[in-house]
């Protein structure tokens, strides 16, 4: 609060005037007594116009009123609080403003001095991104239904076929669609925490260009990720059909493992970026195949998802995740290591197993590795072993033909 005896009132107008906020004065009956220009031209009134009237013609919503003339008696100010303003020609101007008493030599209230900022143009950023999230739920929505049928269809499968029709039926196809579902949720909360940053930056006047340019980065980013994995999840509902009885998701076609990579960790990166866990990519460079790129994108993100969930817990919150690659004559040897928790001896023979997770009703379902062992297996011809020391960590290696069956099969009718 403020002392009239240390803050006269030409004090005051020269603070209301040099700022680049919108302020104005108003008495105990909340009639204005002073406004500055940057508020005249926020409303499109001038100050003579504005002057003597009440500031109750202009706030767009009343209830506030009571609540922050209360906290001014109590505290002698009232900080962040956002309302609505309504300008001379009827539109609305979204602000924060900040209020603060004015006192009397005898410490009664004289004025009440408040600084609003312009939220409009925030304000509509966080509306748009609140419908882009409320269209992306409404969307989840229907693909979790879509799942649920897929998993009955599941359970079904596993009775009569075990791990070989899981993996080459439905099984890979309620995952492939829930993982590019799950970064673009996730990419679409990471941007809507980084606005609430710029936010809370801009209400604090801590904004800068360089900050706004990195929100610019950092949210063409993540549009860009939600964009695609989105595209990637319409993309197989449209096609179930044909994926349903085709492992192979996407065409034969020749990947740079390490650039791919590269790809598949930057597609991963929300899920990861609020944890201690770091993720090196160490595949040697120029290795260069044919093969099914969805089938690779899978088997990492389902081990990179592993180890998120199960590896690391309150004990193990600080880790390190390896992903390297070597070219060897006729085949490729990608190994996978994480830092974790480990697996138990006597798990590591069920691991592989359709519906085996340690984490039931805690988000578990048992499917991640079971379809990356159907799909190295099967769709890529390879072998993937696991080794594992409790609080030691665990190592999948995984060994795939440069020229498997199916890559030959499809060349040979080439």
């Amino acid at each position: 609060m403020i002392n009239s005896e240390t803050q006269d009132q030409s004090y005051l107008k020269q603070i209301l005037e040099n700022s680049p906020d919108g302020m104005f004065t108003t008495d105990t009956e909340l009639n204005i007594c002073y406004v500055n220009s940057a508020f005249c031209r926020m409303l499109g009134y001038t100050e003579d116009e504005l002057t003597g009237t009440s500031i109750t013609n202009y706030l767009g919503d009343l209830n506030i009123l009571e609540a922050c003339q209360a906290e001014v008696a109590a505290k002698g100010k009232c900080n962040d609080q956002e309302t609505i303003f309504i300008r001379k020609d009827g539109s609305v101007v979204h602000i924060s403003k900040n209020v603060q008493a004015i006192l009397n030599g005898d410490g009664s209230f004289r004025e009440i001095l408040v600084t609003i900022r312009d939220m409009t143009q925030l304000h509509a950023l966080n509306k748009n991104l609140s419908e882009s999230k409320e269209q992306l739920q409404t969307y989840n929505f229907e693909l979790e239904k879509t799942l649920e049928n897929l998993r009955k269809t599941q359970k079904k499968l596993v009775e009569a076929e075990k791990m070989a029709s899981l993996g080459s039926l439905v099984a890979g196809v309620a995952h492939e669609i829930n993982t590019p579902l799950g970064v673009g949720v996730t990419s679409v909360s990471a941007l809507h925490g980084e606005l609430k940053e710029l936010q809370s930056k801009f209400n604090d006047d801590a904004l800068t260009r360089t900050s706004l340019d990195e929100y610019f980065e950092h949210a063409d980013k993540l549009c860009s990720i939600s964009f695609q994995n989105l595209r990637r999840a319409a993309e197989l509902i449209k096609s179930f059909k044909q994926v349903a009885v085709d492992q192979a998701l996407e065409e034969l076609r020749e990947i740079d493992l390490k650039l791919y990579c590269d790809e598949i960790l930057n597609s991963l990166g929300p899920k990861f970026k609020n944890t201690s866990i770091s993720i090196h990519n160490q595949c040697d460079e120029g290795i260069k195949f044919s093969t099914y790129a969805g089938a690779i994108y899978q088997i990492l993100s389902n081990l990179l998802l592993n180890s998120l969930v199960h590896a690391y817990d309150e004990e193990h919150k600080e880790g390190e995740i390896i992903i390297d690659a070597q070219h060897n004559s006729d085949s490729i040897t990608i190994n996978y290591r994480d830092n974790g928790k480990g697996i138990p001896d006597e798990l590591q023979k069920k691991i592989f197993d359709p519906f085996f997770t340690t984490r039931r009703g805690s988000g578990g379902t048992g499917l991640g590795l079971s379809i990356a062992y159907n799909l190295v297996t099967a769709s890529l011809d390879g072998t993937i072993d696991v080794k594992s020391e409790q609080r030691q960590g665990t190592h999948f290696s995984i060994n795939i033909p440069v020229h498997n069956k199916l890559t030959s099969q499809e060349q040979n009718t080439v």
